[in-house]
């Protein structure tokens, strides 16, 4: 019960609100379900289903024989780790998680190398930080352009610092995964695990930002603002950062709108974007299955992503930012909602599936 507290805490502040700020609660939770069936699952569910096919058809043990020299001295990892580093670079959370989970689950690597891997293959994309960070808040693509260079670089220090980390590979790393099903049945399988999984992270998308929303609704992120106001910044600045902490994508739009410089900005982005918040790592936790995560590793490579990719940004804006002046987002976060007849058929085709999932 005591090691639930915080969980209770948390769940009656969220009915609280529910029941004290019903209109606001309620516009909460139709923008953000509005952001995943808008941006969340177009960009996502493809690239899930299509990386699940590809791995089914045997390409992850044929991409890690041609990358196991670079994967072996730089990681020291086998060729096929290099299938969920590709895949979480380019469609960033929770893929890099999804696809070590498919590998270890398949038998295609140990425990300790889906460790080692899920430390620095899990990071932001490319279409978020430059389209919605870059573009969308800051109102420049170069920012998100810096921004998505100092996180994968990051990552990939990360990646070489965690090199220390033991791990033992399995023996006979490169006979083929080939699903033998006809491919009907794996097209058909592979989207509907995407579908259920993009479904799960759409849950946590929701579950988080009603909670910030029910958290700012009741002071919390002033109160803190103002017990750190000895900090010299704005209560804007510190009201994302909170924020960030519990969800990332209102964090950062936040930071975006606050006065302090930018290089400052900059960093405490670059550290939301690395850590990705509580609700991306609920979604990391609920696609990786069976895969038994070591919290403790996690947490201290995620440190060390931070660290590495904020030094690079730091090396990096003189260069490129000596002139820059507070750039007015092109777009506000939320927009109103509107769902049409085609949101809803979805919606409760999505329920069906669900359901009869289970």
């Amino acid at each position: 019960m005591k090691r639930n507290m915080l969980l209770i805490v948390c769940v009656c502040i969220l009915l609280l609100a529910l029941l004290c700020f019903p209109d606001e609660m309620l516009l909460a939770s139709s923008e953000s379900f509005s952001l995943w069936f808008s941006t969340v699952l177009p960009s996502l569910f493809p690239f899930m289903a299509a990386c699940g096919i590809l791995f089914r058809l045997g390409v992850a043990q044929f991409l890690g024989h041609f990358l196991q020299p670079i994967m072996k001295p730089l990681f020291r990892l086998s060729g096929v780790c290099a299938f969920p580093l590709v895949a979480g670079f380019l469609s960033g959370y929770p893929m890099g998680a999804k696809t070590t989970a498919m590998l270890y689950e398949n038998n295609q690597i140990s425990i300790s190398e889906a460790q080692k891997i899920l430390c620095f293959c899990n990071n932001a994309g490319p279409l978020f930080v430059i389209g919605t960070v870059g573009t969308g808040f800051f109102g420049s693509p170069t920012v998100g352009y810096v921004f998505l260079f100092s996180i994968l670089g990051g990552a990939i220090l990360t990646g070489i610092c965690c090199r220390f980390f033991k791990s033992t590979p399995l023996p006979a790393q490169y006979h083929p995964h080939i699903d033998k099903q006809p491919f009907s049945l794996i097209l058909s399988d592979c989207v509907c695990d995407a579908l259920l999984t993009v479904a799960q992270i759409g849950g946590y998308l929701v579950f988080f930002s009603v909670f910030t929303k029910a958290l700012e609704l009741f002071g919390v992120f002033s109160f803190l603002a103002k017990l750190f106001s000895f900090c010299q910044l704005s209560n804007t600045f510190l009201t994302g950062i909170c924020s960030g902490i519990l969800e990332m994508t209102n964090g950062t739009y936040q930071l975006s709108t606050a006065v302090e410089p930018f290089w400052l900005k900059g960093c405490f982005c670059i550290a939301l974007l690395c850590f990705g918040g509580f609700s991306i790592l609920g979604q990391t936790w609920s696609v990786c299955g069976k895969l038994p995560i070591s919290i403790v590793k996690y947490t201290f490579a995620k440190i060390l992503h931070i660290i590495f990719a904020i030094l690079l940004f730091l090396l990096v804006c003189p260069f490129l930012f000596s002139d820059i002046q507070k750039a007015v987002p092109v777009f506000a976060l939320h927009t109103a909602t509107a769902f049409s007849p085609l949101f809803v058929l979805f919606s409760i085709c999505l329920m069906c599936v669900t359901f009869s999932a289970k």
